[in-house]
């Protein structure tokens, strides 16, 4: 399934409140950007005027649902990948998919 503008926002912004600010120790943002093949920082919280109105995840998953690996079983993949099966599984409940590594780590 690829990801699309229609009904993702509520998603975005679901991801956006674990992956913002993850907890002490957990990755976040930086590191699915990095999973995803971005070698620059997005620009979110830190700077800019109205940089504080914008969550660096849902600005990461803007720019890449426009790419052509924009799929959500790529997503699924990169956040197993930096362990936020958290994340993952709020996807699979969503679009309906499951990957054989949520069933094993949840």
């Amino acid at each position: 399934a690829v990801v699309s503008t229609q009904n993702t926002g509520e998603i975005k912004i679901e991801q956006a409140r674990m992956l913002d600010q993850p907890s002490r120790g957990g990755k976040g943002w930086r590191e699915l950007a990095n999973e995803l093949g971005y070698q620059y920082e997005i620009k979110g919280r830190a700077g800019g005027d109205e940089a504080h109105l914008v969550s660096p995840t849902v600005s990461l998953l803007n720019r890449w649902q426009f790419t052509n690996t924009a799929t959500v079983e790529n997503l699924l993949k990169s956040l197993h990948s930096i362990e936020r099966s958290d994340c993952a599984c709020l996807l699979e409940a969503k679009y309906n998919v499951i990957l054989i590594e949520c069933l094993t780590t949840v």
